[in-house]
């Protein structure tokens, strides 16, 4: 697996720290010919202390100034079954799904859902399209918002295309976590779940559940699209991700679980899969609903 982390790198740190001490110093000198007793002092420590001395004014600022979300963006995998994903701690990143305007709108694409944010004082830190949608941009199955469904459970077990390929699921958040459950488990505990359902997507197939792939895949099959799921280490421990190659829905589900690390994993789209911000292009591509990470703008 080749980790790639973008948030609370030290080498992030510690490049910021290298480029600024120069600067540092700069306005060390430039703040002493102003007569100031404490910048003289300063200046006439030995350049060694002062060259540490910026270091840690500076990592204390760099560190300030990083997220405080724990999401991490790496890639897993090699060769043609290279996928890249977003990795979420729910015990300190916010996620939410994201369908429709205040305006009863579509968004549309990741884009204008930046540019809602953004007025809002938020930014994205990582997003993915949220399952399969027909062309008006609305949800085939399940749908939940703050709370709110929007899109009820489509309990029908024949139809064209992955969604209706069996078993297809749900992937839910609550209070309790996050869970990927088949649609005919989320409609049996219908009335015991729903009230606790924050956000809901439901898309299909189900890749895995408790690390077992879905018999109807075929190893070796050749057809291979772009493909993008959510999937979970854990209640907690949430992965997006997407390949970066064409890859048949056997081969995907084995590296989520084999070198991602879940052990449950649900599809949601193929061909139009889009995981910001790995591939800026993507984030205009035409979307339904859609998932990702949020967080105060600093």
């Amino acid at each position: 697996m080749t980790k790639t982390p973008v948030f609370h790198s030290p080498d992030v740190i510690f490049s910021v720290v290298g480029i600024s001490i120069a600067v540092y110093e700069v306005v060390i000198f430039t703040r002493s010919t102003r007569s100031s007793q404490m910048d003289l002092e300063v200046s006439a420590l030995p350049r060694p202390w002062r060259r540490m001395l910026g270091a840690c004014i500076l990592s204390v600022l760099a560190l300030q100034s990083i997220p405080v979300c724990a999401a991490e963006l790496w890639s897993a995998g090699k060769g043609s079954q290279i996928l890249d994903t977003c990795k979420i701690d729910l015990t300190k990143d916010t996620v939410r799904t994201f369908w429709r305007d205040a305006d009863g709108v579509p968004f549309g694409t990741i884009t204008r859902v930046l540019t809602s944010l953004n007025f809002h004082g938020e930014r994205m830190v990582c997003a993915s399209n949220a399952g399969i949608h027909g062309k008006d941009l609305v949800p085939i199955g399940l749908y939940v918002e703050n709370g709110k469904v929007l899109r009820r459970l489509n309990k029908r077990k024949e139809g064209f295309g992955n969604f209706y390929l069996q078993p297809n699921g749900v992937f839910w958040l609550s209070d309790r976590g996050a869970s990927i459950s088949s649609t005919d488990e989320v409609q049996s505990r219908w009335e015991q779940i729903a009230p606790a359902i924050k956000f809901a997507t439901q898309s299909g197939p189900i890749l895995f559940l408790a690390d077992q792939i879905n018999p109807v895949f075929t190893p070796g099959s050749d057809n291979r699209l772009v493909r993008n799921a959510v999937c979970l280490k854990s209640n907690a421990e949430i992965v997006l991700a997407k390949s970066r190659y064409p890859i048949n829905l056997h081969d995907f589900a084995t590296v989520l679980r084999d070198e991602v690390g879940c052990h449950d994993g649900l599809y949601l789209d193929g061909s139009v899969s889009a995981l910001y911000p790995f591939e800026g292009r993507l984030i205009e591509t035409e979307l339904g609903p859609m998932i990702g990470v949020v967080e105060p703008k600093h």
